[in-house]
Formats: C-alpha cells, sequence, structure tokens
C-alpha cells in the first residue's frame, strides 16, 4: 500500500483518534496509583496506530469505518480484563466506548448515504458528538485531578477515589462540575465554536455535492469542428500518441463493486481531460482505465514536448487523486503506466449512428504507445517514451529521461531504445 501521508495525519486528527490521544495523554499523567503499568500503555498506544493505519487504508468502507474504530476501545478493555482483577466501568472507559461507537457509526452512515441532506443531517450529528465528547473528556480530566489531589491530600482513600473515577458518579460530579462559572463558561465557549464548525461543514458538504455532481459524468471529448472539417475524409498524419492505463484495475473493480469503481474512474478521467487541454492534447478516448491522448493532430512543432509535459503533469498530480479517492471512501489505486510513441497514424472523422462525432486515429503509433505502456510493468517505470519521441525532445525534456534497453517492437525489423524517468 502507498503511504499517504495527509490520509494518515487526516484519519489521527479529524476522524477516529484525536479524542483517544486526549485520553493517552489523561492516563500518562495520572499517579502510579490509578496509572496503567507500562506494557498496558504501550499496548493501548500499538492499538490505536493499527487502528489508524486500518481506517486510512479501508475507511472508506462503512463496515471497515464502523468495526475499526472500536480497535481502541477493544484494545483497552482487554488491557483492563489482563492487567488484575475485575474492576467496575470507569468513566474512562465508558467515555471511550460511547465515543467510538457514535463517531464510528455516524461516520459509516455518511459513506453510506449519497444524497446531500442526509449527508449534511450526519456531518451536524459528528460535530455535535464531537462537541460534547470533548467536553465530558474535558471534565473527566478535570475530575481526575481534583481526585487525585484529594487522595495525595489524605482526604479520600483508595475506596473513596476509585469510587469518584466510577460510572455512577457521573451524573453528581458532572453536576457539581457544571456549577462553576468557569466550567460554564467553557462549555459555552465549545458550544459556540461548535456551531460555527457545523455551519462550515454544511457548506463542505454542499461544495463536494456539487463537485460529485461535475465528476458524475464525463462528457465525450469534444473536438473543434473546424479540426474536423480538416481531417473529416480522413488522411496520414505524424503525431504523438499518449498510452496510459491503471495497474491492476481489473481485480479492483470486481473487488469493490460498480459504484466504487464508477466514481475511481469519474475522478481519472477527469484529471486526465483536464492535464490533456493544458497542453493542447486531444483526448481520443476513454476505455476503461486506458486514455489515448493524441499531439500535434494539426502539426504543432512541439507535440513531443507537450506530451511528455502532459504526462510529467498527470503523475505529479496523481498524488493528489489518490488523496481525493481516499476522502471520498474510493478504492485507491497505486501505480500507472504511461506509454508516449510518435509516429504516422491515419485520422478521420468518425461518427455514431446517434450523430456524435469525434476525431479518430489508427495505426502502429497507437499499438507502440500501448505496448511502451505495458512495459512500465517490467521495468518498474510509471512512463516510458520510445526513440523517435525522444529525438523530438528539446534538451531539457530530454534531461529527465535515462536510457532502460532496446526493446524489438511487433512488425519491426531492428530494436528500438526506449527511455525511462530519471
Amino acid at each position: 500500500m502507498k503511504f499517504l501521508p495527509k490520509r494518515y495525519l487526516e484519519e489521527f486528527f479529524l476522524y477516529s483518534s484525536q479524542f483517544v490521544l486526549f485520553f493517552i495523554i489523561i492516563l500518562f499523567s495520572s499517579p502510579a496509583i490509578i496509572r496503567p503499568n507500562t506494557i498496558a500503555l504501550v499496548s493501548l498506544i500499538v492499538s490505536l496506530l493499527v487502528q489508524i493505519s486500518l481506517l486510512a487504508r479501508y475507511g472508506y468502507r462503512p463496515l471497515a469505518r464502523f468495526f475499526f474504530s472500536l480497535m481502541t476501545p477493544v484494545g483497552y478493555t482487554a488491557m483492563q480484563a489482563l492487567s488484575g482483577p475485575f474492576k467496575s466501568i470507569d468513566m474512562a472507559s465508558f467515555f471511550l466506548w460511547i465515543t467510538a461507537l457514535y463517531l464510528g457509526g455516524i461516520q459509516a452512515l455518511a459513506i453510506m448515504f449519497r444524497r446531500k441532506w442526509p449527508k449534511r443531517l450526519a456531518e451536524v450529528f459528528l460535530s455535535l458528538g464531537t462537541i460534547f465528547t470533548f467536553i465530558f473528556f474535558y471534565f473527566y480530566l478535570d475530575l481526575r485531578v481534583a481526585s487525585t489531589k484529594a487522595y495525595e491530600a489524605g482526604e479520600l482513600g483508595y475506596t473513596a477515589l476509585m469510587a469518584n473515577l466510577s460510572l455512577p458518579n457521573f451524573v453528581p460530579a458532572f453536576i457539581d462540575f457544571a456549577r462553576t462559572l468557569q466550567h460554564v463558561f467553557f462549555m459555552f465557549g465549545a458550544l459556540m465554536f461548535g456551531s460555527f464548525q457545523v455551519a462550515d461543514k454544511i457548506k463542505q458538504v454542499s461544495m463536494k455535492t456539487r463537485l460529485d455532481q461535475v465528476y458524475a459524468i464525463v462528457e465525450p471529448p469534444i473536438v473543434d469542428t473546424s479540426m474536423i472539417d480538416q481531417v473529416a475524409g480522413g488522411e496520414n498524419r505524424d503525431v504523438v500518441i499518449l498510452y496510459a492505463d491503471l495497474w491492476n484495475f481489473t481485480p479492483i473493480a470486481e473487488k469493490e463493486g460498480a459504484r466504487a469503481t464508477i466514481g475511481l474512474l469519474n475522478r481519472y478521467y477527469a484529471l486526465w481531460d483536464i492535464v490533456a487541454r493544458r497542453h493542447k492534447g486531444l483526448v481520443e478516448q476513454f476505455v476503461g482505465d486506458t486514455a489515448i491522448i493524441v499531439f500535434g493532430i494539426m502539426g504543432e512543432k512541439d507535440a513531443a514536448d507537450e506530451a511528455v509535459a502532459c504526462a510529467f503533469d498527470f503523475l505529479y498530480e496523481f498524488s493528489h487523486l489518490q488523496d481525493d479517492l481516499a476522502s471520498h471512501r474510493l478504492p485507491l489505486v497505486k501505480h500507472i503506466g504511461i506509454g508516449v510513441h510518435a509516429g504516422k497514424v491515419a485520422v478521420g472523422e468518425l461518427s455514431a449512428a446517434s450523430g456524435i462525432q469525434r476525431i479518430g486515429v489508427v495505426g502502429e503509433a497507437v499499438n507502440i504507445a500501448a505496448r511502451l505502456d505495458s512495459l512500465c510493468r517490467e521495468f518498474k517505470q510509471d512512463l516510458l517514451v520510445s526513440q523517435p519521441v525522444y529525438k523530438q525532445l528539446g534538451l531539457e525534456s530530454q534531461s529527465r529521461f535515462q536510457p532502460m534497453g532496446e526493446v524489438l517492437f511487433r512488425g519491426k525489423t531492428q530494436p528500438q531504445m526506449v527511455y525511462g524517468k530519471k
């Protein structure tokens, strides 16, 4: 699995683990008499790290999101059971379990919801849950500190100390907590901050919904009518072909299902369409996970440089695509192969029965570009260019490549050098 720092940090600080971290800090700051032993605390931290890793990788699935969110509470409960005799349920365990069940459950529902309003409602409940969880953990920290001071001063015995931290004392202790003016001010401030957070979350959901609608359907490439007129009858032209596909896409599609696969492809297509337009490329077609883009169809002299720049541009944006897929709980794709070749093709207008027109290219150059794409796996490269492309590149572009070896392409009598990224 490719390590995505942004995804792990978001999971750690925003989605599942910030209150567990707060809880661990509380345990470490406790006096020795009520603090779990070092092995138990290390086990709790390891459970948290495993939970973050699993959620960062599989958290886009509702059931995985819910059940993996329970790993730390399960680990903490097991730790308590193994560390000594049975103890009554304390507030810490209760808060930890309720927080995990609530946040994991609402997050799982938010993933399942497809409509805008249910997602907004889920975000509201998530924000409110975050606010109240923070208040209760702060209350518990205050109670723990006060009870510890009273124990150390001799005002409480061990039994009374444990009773103060037990679940039955929650309501009386919270009432006492709420009677203090500074605590009331703190809770009011937390609720006001939370209300602003809720409003911001709703705006984000609305914006994401509009972006998802844009991604939902990628329109077929629209070609300038003047370009169609020039090649309508069909003619041979020297062009540069960029051929790309995702590695191991079929197993991903079979495993993840139709909805997730279509969501992944729509974002993949949209990114190719964006970078192709930046570099004057024509998207000839999208087929499954394959993108075919043509450069120099109107005789542009810098077609090879633009094609290579387009490939590098996509590879730069590929990590952002992975972050986008992760944030939408869509399947992650680890690798892509891109082959670029220059040669002569037949160019002409292709029309469907519906009347939709597009420019099509046919020829050996397309096949060689596809072969370069497949060779990326063999050479462990994500971009390979042929010798004809390399010779057309400017010196600056050539400096970004290194020879990878000679390959005999089908229909050719002499092997050709292929070049990969440095």
